[in-house]
């Protein structure tokens, strides 16, 4: 059962000096939510992520105080499915609006993300990444404990995390990565900021190989030991070079999780191209293990080819499950389904169409800006995917990079009821 921990009672982040900055910071943001929410029926907010595992990250500010890198995520349990889901997404979306614009304005560099699911759908939780490092470590700030039922699973001491999931995590984290990315494009972010996203993504590149290697553990700092220790007893896993690349690069990103300066010499372009390489290695050689097929292949056309053969008749009957009776509750538009359908009958599902075009954006980036193949092809297939398209090759990269982020989103809110 989770137990009450209201914020300043337990660790958040991975420099402790800094703990009373981010104890208030959090306060602020659970008092927030907590009095804007009082005349729906909630029974708990519950902090997930790095935060609640202690591992926040936090900077020196050249003003003399702290500011963040990263942010603070929350799940809002309702007391019932037949709850106003959409009324409360409408809610919820103006609070964290309004705390992001004012954690802006106090210079904070905090993004506060809030994320709303009935609290009886607690117990129908499937083993993954995301759900055991929110009943392992997620931490209520406030609400009813008795009203937040676990997973038979979890009550039984069940840990293990399915391949499948390794995938989910990596193809959601590249979808992260390519809007880190296209804002660095178009100069909308920070140096700073732009490590640590690169930062975070080789973190997460390192958790999705864990899974597959089977040494998961459910903290930054457990994944890097276990990591480093199979790569010593497994040398020839991955070539040397790449090997040694992982380890150097994970090294880097938890000195940066931890608050050091960023490292130094490559230019910020040249660190996303070589993270984009190695992610792009690492989901075909992830997905290659999943259907026994070569993992050293990088053609662009098997990214598709893949995500339909590894997604089970399951998990696309549930996507068109949502994407049909969940996407007119949440209020789309008769030419958005429509628009949504067609992506879906040309992937396979509409999780296919949206993880398919964010890895062949992330991996092919600079083919796309390109006129010469496989650019224009790569090009139609995502605008096909997304249903989207612009007028010049660069600009239609940012804009694909727009609209993926946007129906990623889309996917996520029809998948939390």
């Amino acid at each position: 059962m989770f137990q009450l921990q209201p914020p300043g009672c337990f660790p958040l982040c991975a420099d402790p000096t800094f703990q009373a900055d981010a104890a208030r910071d959090l306060t602020y943001v659970s008092d927030s939510v907590r009095d804007a929410m009082k005349e729906f029926p909630l029974v708990g907010m519950i902090l997930t992520g790095s935060v609640a595992r202690g591992e926040g990250t936090l900077i020196a500010d050249s003003a003399g105080g702290t500011r963040w890198l990263g942010n603070i995520e929350c799940l809002l349990l309702t007391q019932d499915r037949k709850t106003a889901i959409k009324r409360i997404d409408s809610e919820l979306c103006r609070v964290r609006n309004a705390l992001n614009f004012e954690l802006r304005k106090q210079g904070r560099g905090l993004e506060v993300g809030l994320t709303c699911m009935p609290a009886q759908q607690l117990s129908r939780l499937r083993p993954s990444i995301f759900n055991r490092e929110l009943l392992e470590h997620g931490k209520l700030l406030w609400g009813q404990p008795s009203a937040l039922p676990l997973p038979s699973w979890w009550r039984n001491g069940q840990r293990d995390i399915p391949q499948e999931d390794g995938l989910r995590l990596l193809n959601n984290r590249i979808i992260e990565q390519l809007t880190a990315r296209a804002k660095h494009d178009i100069s909308h972010q920070t140096v700073t900021a732009a490590e640590y996203a690169i930062g975070k993504f080789w973190i997460e590149l390192a958790t999705s190989l864990s899974v597959f290697l089977g040494c998961y553990r459910s903290t930054y700092r457990e994944r890097q030991a276990e990591i480093e220790s199979l790569f010593g007893s497994r040398p020839h896993l991955f070539d040397s070079p790449f090997q040694t690349l992982l380890i150097d690069r994970l090294r880097q990103a938890m000195a940066l999780k931890l608050g050091q300066t960023p490292p130094t010499g490559e230019s910020v372009d040249e660190r996303f191209d070589e993270v984009a390489r190695a992610a792009c290695r690492i989901w075909f050689w992830a997905t290659g293990r999943m259907l026994g097929a070569e993992t050293h292949q990088s053609d662009w056309h098997l990214v598709p080819e893949r995500l339909r053969r590894i997604e089970t008749f399951g998990q696309r009957a549930r996507d068109w499950t949502r994407l049909m009776l969940r996407g007119v509750r949440r209020g789309e538009t008769a030419k958005g389904i429509k628009s949504l359908l067609k992506a879906a009958l040309r992937a396979g599902s509409l999780a296919n169409a949206i993880y398919a075009s964010g890895c062949l954006l992330e991996f092919f980036w600079h083919e796309i800006s390109l006129e010469s193949p496989p650019g224009p092809e790569i090009t139609r297939t995502v605008s096909n995917f997304l249903g989207t398209a612009a007028s010049s090759q660069k600009l239609q990269r940012l804009e694909l990079a727009r609209a993926s982020e946007e129906a990623w989103n889309r996917h996520l809110r029809f998948a939390s009821l």
